[in-house]
């Protein structure tokens, strides 16, 4: 902590959700199937977003309620393990550690989606 009690530098959730994938040896889909949900179309969108969360780090991108909730079942911790990571993150821009997603992290459905979503 510096002396005005802020963090000397912040993690955006992204680096800890990669960091945890990691060392579960998942992919970005492991950890949605993880999750909880039973509605192949919810899980689709699970993974969408889950992917997105993965490589914008901005702070127009919102998580909400419910996507850390469901991250909170895949990696068996409060819900309020991530929103503190996101908080922290978002309350102090000027400390933040810069973080580009290893393509590692995405299986083959999510970059099946990348490839047919990028104009030929």
């Amino acid at each position: 902590m510096s002396e005005n009690g802020a963090p000397a530098e912040v993690f955006c959730l992204a680096e800890f959700l990669f960091e945890e994938m990691e060392a579960r040896g998942w992919k970005t889909e492991d950890a949605v199937i993880r999750m909880g949900e039973t509605d192949p179309k919810k899980i689709a969108v699970d993974l969408v977003t889950l992917d997105l969360l993965m490589v914008v780090q901005d702070d127009k991108l919102l998580v909400g309620d419910s996507m850390f909730r469901k991250l909170a079942v895949a990696f068996d911790v409060n819900e309020d393990y991530f929103r503190n990571i996101d908080s922290g993150w978002r309350e102090h821009p000027d400390r933040r550690s810069p973080f580009k997603c290893p393509e590692s992290v995405f299986g083959t459905t999510s970059r099946r989606a990348l490839i047919r979503s990028v104009p030929a």
